[in-house]
């Protein structure tokens, strides 16, 4: 088997689990978002659910940061880890607060190294794809407002936008015209 063909394999698995995080955390926004507000830390009912789509979504993202970065510039590849080392922590403490029916008191610890890395490896992410011309420029720009849509508007259904953009983009990876994209609206297709 020669690199040309695992290629587009690994592409369409990173594409489809990309898709399935998109949906993952879209069907989260949704629930989120017609839930009345909680304020309570004690976590019941459908919010084990919420917590277990988040705790997932997370983690089938990780691909697509990966496969985005191949686009960037050199940084691309080391935001995209940073992002995903933030998405693991954030999966680990989420699915630990899921189980336990409460934030542990190390929540904290964990979180904020985690969104830490997720914003800053977005916001540097979205230079180096940006720089590079090689995705659409909206698929760069958008990827630092993402991070506020799933963590700061959660409890809004900010998640249904990262859902969406991320079912879009892994389609795009997953039949690989995420680089035609942004070669066609340039005219050097």
């Amino acid at each position: 088997m020669t690199s040309n063909e695992t290629a587009p394999r690994g592409r369409t698995s990173a594409g489809f689990a990309t898709m399935a995080g998109g949906l993952a955390m879209a069907v989260m926004g949704v629930m989120q978002a017609v839930r009345p507000d909680d304020d309570e830390p004690e976590i019941l009912g459908e919010e084990h659910v919420i917590l277990g789509l988040f705790a997932v979504s997370l983690l089938l993202l990780i691909p697509g940061f990966l496969a985005l970065a191949r686009h960037g510039t050199r940084v691309a590849f080391g935001a995209a880890v940073a992002v995903s080392v933030g998405h693991v922590l954030l999966a680990f403490g989420s699915t630990a607060s899921n189980l336990n029916g409460i934030d542990y008191p190390w929540f904290g610890a964990v979180a904020i190294p985690a969104n830490l890395a997720m914003l800053v490896g977005a916001i540097v992410m979205a230079v180096s794809l940006w720089r590079s011309g090689r995705v659409p420029r909206l698929v760069a720009a958008l990827l630092p407002v993402l991070w506020i849509c799933e963590i700061i508007l959660s409890q809004d259904g900010g998640g249904l936008i990262t859902g969406v953009y991320w079912l879009v983009v892994g389609r795009l990876i997953a039949s690989g015209t995420l680089e035609g994209a942004a070669l066609a609206r340039s005219g050097r297709a």
